[in-house]
């Protein structure tokens, strides 16, 4: 997967996960959360996109399955 924000820059730009079979976007986000310390509750507002379409928090993630991390920003 691609990261953005300060999940790159605290565990690099692409990561690959291990997850068990079945799991989902959540738990690929869980995951991400414990690498880079932070408690998952806290990446709440993460975006996740698989070609180019946002996924749900509750789909299977396929193996193999090349996926985007973006933490949102604001400003102006």
């Amino acid at each position: 997967m691609r990261l953005s924000g300060t999940l790159a820059q605290r565990l690099g730009a692409r990561r690959a996960v291990a997850l068990e079979q079945g799991a989902t976007v959540d738990d690929l986000v869980a995951a991400i959360a414990r690498e880079a310390g932070f408690d998952p509750g806290e990446l709440r507002g993460l975006a996740v996109v698989s070609g180019g379409t946002f996924v749900a928090r509750g789909r299977a993630v396929a193996d193999g399955e090349d996926l985007d991390v973006l933490v949102p920003v604001s400003g102006g």
